[in-house]
Parts: structure tokens; C-alpha cells; sequence
């Protein structure tokens, strides 16, 4: 337990600090978040040494390249994989820092801190898939097997994103209410 003194009104709020149990989705999720950012590394490393010297690295509305840099840039989308899966697995290590929707009780942190790992794990997933299916794309287009990005998977990926997370958010705000 943590205690944690607010200085408008001067009152002392109690954290607690439990560890939810893991299930087997649990471990799913976190291997396949895993296997998407290797995946993502491992793309990156065969595809680099073979890339030309200048690629696209903006795409219109449409899918088609408007602007192109340097083969290095593609470094980016890695880093930001790697540094995004990090990030969320230490903030998932933590979920008393998590804002909750609903008031967080005795009667109700464990089932809360469980829903919003699980919704992180989700969250993690969905984001390295879809850096994953960005960099795919890019590599297709780089050795000219497709001309444009494919928007319909993107918008899957991010549309499933956004269910998950408000399916996971209204779940915490009927946990509450209860």
C-alpha cells in the first residue's frame, strides 16, 4: 500500500499496489506483441541492405508516395516499435498509475487492474501490428511489388484499436457501477 497526500484538501488516498494474475490470453497477447516487434526488426534488417538510396516516406490520402528521403529513414519505424513495445510493458507492469474510468475500490481493483492490463496488452498488440503492417508495406513498395499502401488494412488495424479500447473502457465503467 501506498499512501499519497493531496494538497488541496489535505486528504490521504490509499494506493494499492497488487499484481493481477496472468491467463493464458494474457500470455498470447504478450508473445504475439513480442513476435510482431521481431518481426518488425527482422524486416528491417533484410530489406535495409537492399532498399535504394532514396524511398518514399509520406503517402497521400490515396496510398500514393508524395515525398521520398534517404533509405536511413526507415530506421525510424523500428525504433519507434521497439521504444512503443518497452513502454507499454513497463507502464503494464504498473497499473496503479493507470487513470480508471470508475472509482477504484476494495471490492473492485483486482477485476479493474486486470481489464486495463488486458486492455494495454490489446493495445500493444494492435500497435505493433500496425507498425508491422506499415513496414510490410513500405518494403512491398520499395521492391516494386505494389504501388501504393494498402488503406483498407490500415484501417482495420486502427479500427480495431478503437473497438478494443472502448469495449475495454465501457467493461471498467460497468465494473464500477457495480
Amino acid at each position: 500500500m501506498l499512501k499519497v497526500l493531496y494538497k488541496k484538501n489535505k486528504k490521504m488516498k490509499t494506493i494499492s499496489r497488487i499484481k493481477p494474475s496472468l491467463s493464458i490470453l494474457d500470455y498470447v497477447l504478450e508473445l504475439f506483441s513480442f513476435l510482431s516487434v521481431l518481426g518488425i526488426i527482422i524486416l528491417f534488417v533484410i530489406y535495409w541492405i537492399d532498399a535504394p538510396k532514396i524511398v518514399p516516406i509520406h503517402y497521400n490520402i490515396y496510398g500514393i508516395a508524395d515525398r521520398f528521403a534517404s533509405k536511413t529513414t526507415l530506421i525510424i519505424l523500428p525504433i519507434i516499435s521497439v521504444l512503443t513495445y518497452v513502454g507499454l510493458t513497463f507502464l503494464n507492469q504498473h497499473p496503479h498509475i493507470f487513470n480508471f474510468p470508475a472509482k477504484v475500490t476494495a471490492q473492485n481493483i483486482l477485476i479493474l487492474y486486470q481489464t486495463a492490463t488486458r486492455m494495454m496488452r490489446w493495445t500493444k498488440l494492435f500497435t505493433c501490428l500496425l507498425f508491422a503492417n506499415i513496414l510490410w508495406q513500405k518494403i512491398r513498395i520499395i521492391n516494386n511489388h505494389g504501388d501504393k499502401l494498402n488503406n483498407t488494412s490500415l484501417l482495420i488495424l486502427i479500427a480495431c484499436l478503437m473497438l478494443c479500447l472502448i469495449f475495454y473502457i465501457v467493461k471498467m465503467v460497468k465494473i464500477g457501477k457495480k
